[in-house]
């Protein structure tokens, strides 16, 4: 963790690195499995030097409500991960995903959604792991 991480309430880590200078923001109901990264800046290959100097760009990362990770997931600077979310093992998030998604892959791509009443349903009754 850096000294810019905001964690929700309910939050479940299996093991993750988060490196860089920006922000990471965890909301509540969060659950991971091992060994996720999260990246909040990138090497600057618009810099004076090939191939990139020795400044950074700095984004944050935004991971809303009630999201899950599977094992291995790595997120780059700059996305936010919607409320409810899944993120398939293995996967590279280098878009926003937005809520209620389910994506996974090399980049990571929405593939199906949560069923959306079933969820509110859950969620108004406070059934949280």
């Amino acid at each position: 963790m850096n000294d810019k991480t905001t964690l929700g309430n309910n939050v479940h880590f299996n093991g993750i690195s988060i490196r860089g200078k920006g922000a990471v923001t965890i909301g509540n109901n969060f659950h991971s499995g091992p060994e996720i990264i999260i990246f909040t800046e990138n090497h600057n290959y618009r810099g004076d030097r090939i191939p990139y100097d020795n400044t950074f760009i700095i984004k944050d990362v935004r991971i809303e409500d009630n999201v899950w990770l599977g094992a291995k997931v790595l997120i780059l600077p700059g996305v936010t991960i919607g409320e409810g979310a899944i993120i398939q093992a293995g996967a590279v998030v280098v878009n926003d995903i937005p809520a209620l998604g389910i994506a996974g892959g090399n980049p990571a791509k929405v593939f199906t959604y949560r069923d959306e009443n079933h969820y509110q349903s859950l969620k108004k009754q406070g059934k949280f792991f």
